[in-house]
């Protein structure tokens, strides 16, 4: 009977102890939360604390005018006010801290919210003559325009041709004082037992298939005065005592003719003294250090005398010459304008368009539809839902009114090309009315 009266206050003790163990255990599983929620807290403050957001004052009447610091408006002489959009960003900063991003997206983000896209009606964009165009990937051919001097004037014109090797004249046209030529005729051809042995190494190579000795060979042969036929006929496997031709590069008249068949000849030999109807004008120009490596012997260039407008005499550069000056920094080319034109003189003064290397692969867009601002270069675009949105690109090289896009934009984009002012403007417009309701 003693047992069974105490067995209740037993197990009364023991719920006791377990109630109090759950409610131990409720409280620890609280404290940890709330350790937790404060640790976040403080890691959230510390981030938001690294990057302070700084203080953007800007025009009232002009947005497009932005500055870290007080003062005034360069267009109008306004007070700059501090920018409310600006600091409703900062009020936030401690969310924001928890959805960060590159540095280049928070710059993007930043320029849409000065410049959010618009919506304009198709018929306001007929009215305004909106013109589009895509951005695409093609050639840019560089254009270095520069100024020269004609330093002189060659009325004779006169050309000297010369052997392209040593060796015994085997041909030699038939023609005097007065005579003329015809482009492409061939004046003398000469037998060189030197060209005899480039011409055996050549074929032996070409016929073994050594391909690596054989294509190297070809500049050599070239300048030693070999044909393009003469050079497919070593490769049939023709003779290699092929004779050096040297054939007239333009039509004109002889002044002089010396040598005869069978004689022997040095390389710097006068063989003929070719002139035309023209006069050989030479120009002195200067080039940037900076335009050096787009300039080449050979290169074609515009030449144009303000004294004969709509004139275009067509050149060549014969000259770069190194090095660059110490004050001025920059080099002296030369080029040759072949004319018969009465009007150019000794002296006078001519702009010079030279035609540099093209560019391959390149994004590419009609210059006229970037917006050259003080704070950069943007274009307006426009998606497939009929909004327009001006975005921030950086600007390359320009030839022929095309622009080299380095970034920004993408193949294939709508850009506008026409009217794109309008719609910046109205861009501009929209971001100032959202700060003043802000």
């Amino acid at each position: 009977m003693k047992d069974l009266a105490t067995r209740p206050k037993i197990a009364f003790i023991i719920g006791l102890l377990v109630i109090i163990l759950i409610v131990s255990a409720l409280f620890s599983i609280d404290e940890q939360t709330d350790k937790q929620t404060l640790a976040n807290k403080n890691e959230l403050q510390t981030l938001a604390s690294s990057k302070p957001i700084s203080t953007h004052y800007i025009c009232p009447m002009h947005s497009h005018i932005v500055s870290d610091k007080a003062g005034t408006c360069p267009i109008c002489g306004m007070d700059l006010v501090i920018n409310k959009a600006q600091s409703s960003i900062a009020k936030t900063s401690d969310q924001s801290v928890l959805d960060t991003k590159s540095e280049s997206t928070n710059h993007k983000v930043l320029f849409q919210e000065k410049f959010p896209a618009v919506k304009i009606d198709p018929r306001v964009v007929n009215n305004l003559g909106v013109r589009t165009a895509l951005v695409y990937r093609g050639e840019l051919q560089r254009h270095i325009e520069t100024l020269g001097k004609i330093t002189r004037v060659d009325p004779m014109a006169r050309q000297r041709i010369t052997p392209p090797v040593k060796g015994t004249i085997v041909y030699l046209a038939d023609k005097t004082q007065g005579d003329t030529i015809a482009q492409g005729e061939l004046l003398f051809a000469i037998k060189s037992p030197e060209l005899e042995k480039m011409q055996q190494a050549y074929q032996l190579a070409y016929q073994q298939g050594k391909n690596n000795i054989a294509t190297p060979m070809l500049p050599a042969l070239r300048k030693a005065g070999m044909s393009p036929e003469q050079i497919a006929q070593l490769q049939k496997g023709s003779r290699t005592d092929l004779p050096a031709e040297v054939r007239a590069s333009e039509a004109g008249f002889v002044y002089a003719r010396r040598g005869k068949v069978g004689e022997q000849v040095n390389k710097g030999f006068t063989m003929f003294n070719l002139g035309g109807d023209y006069q050989v004008i030479e120009v002195t120009a200067e080039i940037f250090e900076r335009q050096w490596p787009f300039i080449e012997e050979q290169q074609s260039a515009i030449m144009q005398v303000r004294g004969l407008p709509g004139k275009r005499f067509k050149g060549k550069v014969t000259r770069v010459e190194p090095p660059v000056g110490y004050t001025t920094r920059s080099l002296e080319i030369r080029l040759k304008f072949k004319t018969n034109h009465p009007g150019l003189s000794q002296s006078m003064f001519a702009r010079i368009t030279i035609q540099g290397n093209t560019r391959k692969n390149l994004l590419l867009v009609p210059s006229e539809a970037i917006i050259r601002t003080g704070e950069g270069q943007r274009v307006v675009t426009m998606d497939h839902k009929g909004y327009f949105l001006p975005v921030a690109v950086v600007a390359g090289e320009e030839a022929n009114n095309i622009t080299e896009i380095i970034s920004g934009l993408n193949e294939g984009d709508k850009i506008v090309v026409s009217g794109q002012f309008l719609i910046d403007s109205e861009s501009q417009l929209s971001a100032g009315f959202s700060r003043m309701s802000n």
